[in-house]
């Protein structure tokens, strides 16, 4: 399984070679739907206490946070990827090794959340990673973003959407092989991103059936 790359202005790799830097383009739509930063881990770090469907690796767990939650978890030596479903919305929480995100790189409202393809260029002969981002999908829907919170490997971020729940998976799953994106609306440069490497559409699918038989 691959692992988690967050942005914070210089070059973080986890089991992937890649370069990362901090400038988002591409046309944006407006952040018309009410995306916000919040104010804490309303998620918290889950344990699984059961098996929703083995085929496609989604538990149903929960936290000193939330009773219940199904989830579905991309995991190496240093991160944590939890992308799932609360009675809240469907959320992404990180949860990495690395320093906090610097209070200057911090996306501020409005915020904008998209599916990302990482652009590359010709430098010198060879193809070259930019580290920009050209949006796949734009999530148009109500979601909270919390930087910085505490984790069981040091630091990482969340991104909890407020009832949304399809739209807001079908941008993760578009992200598949790219990079999921939170990105200040009124300075492009200041973004969070987060690589996905193994949910797709039939993890999406269970995991909607996951919670319409918990959350009913």
């Amino acid at each position: 399984m691959g692992a988690a790359i967050r942005i914070v202005g210089t070059l973080r790799e986890w089991g992937r070679p890649c370069l990362v830097a901090p400038l988002v383009i591409g046309a944006l739509v407006a952040a018309g739907s009410a995306q916000s930063q919040g104010s804490g881990d309303t998620i918290g770090d889950l344990v699984r206490t059961s098996t929703f469907s083995s085929t496609e690796h989604v538990n149903v767990g929960k936290s000193n946070v939330v009773k219940q939650a199904c989830f579905f978890r991309e995991q190496g030596s240093s991160h944590m990827l939890d992308i799932g479903v609360s009675a809240d919305g469907a959320f992404i929480r990180l949860a990495y090794g690395d320093g906090p995100l610097p209070a200057d790189s911090i996306p501020k409202p409005p915020l904008q959340v998209f599916a990302g393809k990482q652009l590359t260029k010709l430098v010198g002969g060879d193809m070259k990673v930019t580290g920009e981002y050209e949006p796949i999908q734009v999530y148009d829907g109500a979601a909270n973003y919390t930087p910085n919170i505490a984790t069981r490997y040091g630091s990482g971020f969340i991104v909890v959407t407020n009832g949304d729940t399809r739209s807001f998976l079908e941008i993760v799953a578009r992200a598949r092989g790219e990079f999921i994106v939170v990105s200040s609306a009124s300075v492009p440069r200041k973004v969070d991103v987060v690589a996905i490497y193994d949910f797709k559409e039939s993890t999406m699918s269970a995991l909607l059936s996951c919670a319409k038989k918990l959350f009913r």
